[in-house]
């Protein structure tokens, strides 16, 4: 499975695509493409064309920011025009660390902070089951 990746006003990346590289792959996901997005209309666009050629896409950075530029709401946003509700939305913790996976139909985008450690956290056994379930 393919995957790609879009560092969303993300600091750590190099950092972060190596741990998500490494967790990835114990579900044999190879990344795809990878790039970055600075504002929520690059986001947009950068997550519409990922989601044409792959049934995974991973956002990293943007769940720290306490302006509009925040992931989670944009990411409200934009699913609020969408078909997608919060039933397809999963809110992931582990301790201090939130992420999100979000389902519909055959695709999933996940989103992760900017941070290896939190990603490592976040990408758990259970996690992996999930992505490699529902999207194999």
């Amino acid at each position: 499975m393919k995957y790609d990746v879009i560092f969303y006003i993300a600091k750590k990346t190099g950092y972060c695509e190596k741990r998500l590289r490494t967790e990835l792959k114990r579900v044999g996901a190879e990344p795809h493409r990878i790039v970055g997005a600075t504002s929520p209309s690059t986001l947009g666009e950068e997550v519409t064309h990922s989601l044409r050629i792959c049934q995974l896409v991973v956002i990293i950075g943007g769940l720290r920011s306490m302006e509009d530029d925040n992931l989670a709401t944009v990411l409200s946003r934009a699913f609020s025009n969408s078909g997608l509700s919060l039933s397809n939305m999963r809110r992931m913790t582990a301790g201090s660390a939130v992420g999100y996976a979000i389902r519909y139909r055959s695709q999933m985008i996940i989103a992760l902070p900017d941070d290896p450690d939190a990603i490592e956290a976040l990408m758990s056994d259970e996690l992996l089951r999930y992505i490699k379930e529902k999207l194999n």
